[in-house]
């Protein structure tokens, strides 16, 4: 684990949630088995990305894959695409969000039923890039082609 300025970053946590939500996103891996790889950490990115992101985008009363009639909207897959890009990083998060007591039991039980996400705060960040807090740290990024090595823009 890096540690950056008393914030941590969990590179193995953020590298098997990116691999998992790749699987997701695909169609590789439904959502129960998404579920089950589920890792706790620290690194408050891990859990925004499983609370804001993944959970939304599907249905987990009964079991499916991202495909069909539950595949990813063009705007969720990049979505999807620029959080991986962040997990991918070693970008501190700095998103914060109000707490509260659902907010803590949630996220220390994670209690499915009660589970409401606390609002982000943006204060100084672009809404538009996240998980990334500026567009010029999306941008440098999405020039390091972590996964598409050799491609061209």
């Amino acid at each position: 684990m890096l540690e950056l300025l008393g914030d941590m970053i969990d590179r193995t946590a953020r590298n098997h949630l990116a691999e998992r939500l790749r699987h997701l996103a695909v169609g590789l891996m439904t959502n129960y088995r998404f579920e089950s790889l589920e890792r706790r950490s620290k690194d408050a990115v891990i859990f925004d990305v499983e609370e804001r992101l993944a959970w939304p985008a599907y249905d987990d009363m009964h079991q499916h894959k991202l495909t069909g009639p539950h595949a990813l909207s063009c705007g969720q897959r990049r979505d999807f695409a620029r959080a991986i890009l962040f997990l991918k990083t070693d970008l501190e998060y700095e998103w914060t969000h109000k707490q509260g007591v659902r907010g803590f039991i949630n996220s220390t039980f994670r209690l499915r039923p009660l589970r409401q996400i606390p609002p982000i705060k943006v204060e100084g960040g672009d809404i538009r890039v996240w998980p990334f807090f500026r567009k010029l740290d999306y941008t440098d990024a999405l020039k390091t082609r972590v996964y598409l090595c050799g491609a061209q823009p």
